[in-house]
């Protein structure tokens, strides 16, 4: 009896570690990824950054950002109190170092700085952007002190695997006196290191922002188009999302290759100018090994109700005062919903809605 007792005590201990053993690595095997639009604060945000910290512009959001294994931005402003203005731009984006300490407290990895209004203040106040975010253990890519830190990736690792971020601008978008600290989006040169960082990394991620539209009269989805050949071919030599940004636009999410394209996410946060989308999405990638499993759409709004300053909400997740105005976020967020579903649509990558919430799965529409 003795005997049998220490085997039973045995079997339960063995049971106990093999399930253990197996939610580690199914754990170790998921890799989640939040992406969010531009990031755009000015000195027009200064006074509200002096009252309450700059971390009031993430506090409706940095819950979802925290829960990503990996939370990337694109800063479109500067991190500084130096540098010259640039008299050729009629809007220059500038914003005081505590925006640094906000963007890693929200709980950002790595952001691209690969920018339109990086060079607004020049190369001082891109260095300073470089050291502030840097101090806070945030990876600024697509910009640097050099030409060679600017393109190189910047390097995650979750649950053992290795992740390489990359970013790009659109070359026409920025001053070429700038001496090449801004990583420029040439398509030999992009294509040929994704390929080769392919051989090392088990995720490679990219920015390629696209600057602003051509013309005036662009659509949304005409100026994607534009952009397609670049991030397709990045795709083919080895890259696992791209996600394509251009200012004050809003597009989709297409499958190519079983791949995750988003197309521009419009404004995150844009200083005190008019917003052309106040209602928007934040992606939840999620990759098993480097095969995307599914992709979950959040809908938020960019403004808080009530306030006048810039602070993202996700919808679900707000606490209204009145059950009005808790029925009208819900009308809303299903009108976000539906709305990114056409433009989703548009790309041939099929929407799921339930309740809340929108759900992309690795089945791709397009033959």
């Amino acid at each position: 009896m003795k005997y049998i007792f220490y085997l039973l005590i045995l079997f339960f201990l063995f049971i106990q570690c093999s399930v253990m053993v197996g939610v580690s690595v199914s754990d170790a095997e998921e890799i989640t990824v939040v992406a969010v639009g531009d990031i755009t604060i000015g000195s027009n945000l200064t006074p509200t950054i002096e009252k309450h910290g700059a971390r009031i512009f993430f506090e409706g959001t940095s819950p979802i950002i925290q829960s990503a294994d990996v939370a990337t931005a694109s800063i479109n402003t500067s991190i500084s109190e130096r540098g010259e203005p640039d008299a050729r731009r009629e809007l220059r984006f500038r914003a005081v170092p505590d925006l640094a300490r906000a963007i890693a407290n929200a709980g950002f990895d790595v952001v691209s700085i690969a920018t339109p209004h990086i060079m607004d203040f020049g190369i001082q106040a891109l260095e300073d952007t470089v050291t502030h975010l840097e101090w806070y253990n945030v990876k600024p890519i697509g910009a640097g002190r050099t030409p060679a830190a600017a393109n190189a990736p910047a390097w995650l690792e979750v649950h053992s695997k290795k992740i390489a971020v990359l970013a790009y601008l659109r070359e026409n978008e920025f001053n070429m006196a700038s001496l090449n600290v801004v990583a420029s989006a040439a398509f030999s040169q992009m294509t040929k290191t994704v390929q080769k960082l392919n051989d090392t990394a088990d995720l490679v991620i990219v920015w390629l922002h696209w600057g602003k539209r051509e013309a005036e009269t662009d659509t949304e989805q005409s100026s994607i188009g534009r952009q397609r050949i670049f991030a397709h071919a990045l795709i083919d030599v080895g890259a696992d999302l791209v996600l394509c940004q251009q200012l004050h636009t809003y597009g989709g999410i297409e499958l190519y290759n079983g791949k995750p394209i988003i197309y521009s996410l419009a404004d995150f946060i844009y200083d005190t100018y008019s917003l052309q989308f106040a209602r928007t999405i934040i992606p939840k990638v999620t990759f098993v090994e480097d095969r995307l499993k599914s992709i979950e759409l959040i809908p938020i709004l960019v403004d808080k109700p009530g306030t006048d300053i810039p602070q993202p909400i996700v919808m679900k997740e707000y606490k209204p005062t009145t059950d009005t105005v808790r029925r009208k976020l819900e009308d809303t967020a299903l009108e976000t919903l539906k709305d990114y579903q056409k433009r989703c649509a548009a790309l041939k990558t099929e929407v799921i809605i339930e309740r809340e919430r929108g759900w992309i799965t690795s089945v791709n529409k397009t033959e």
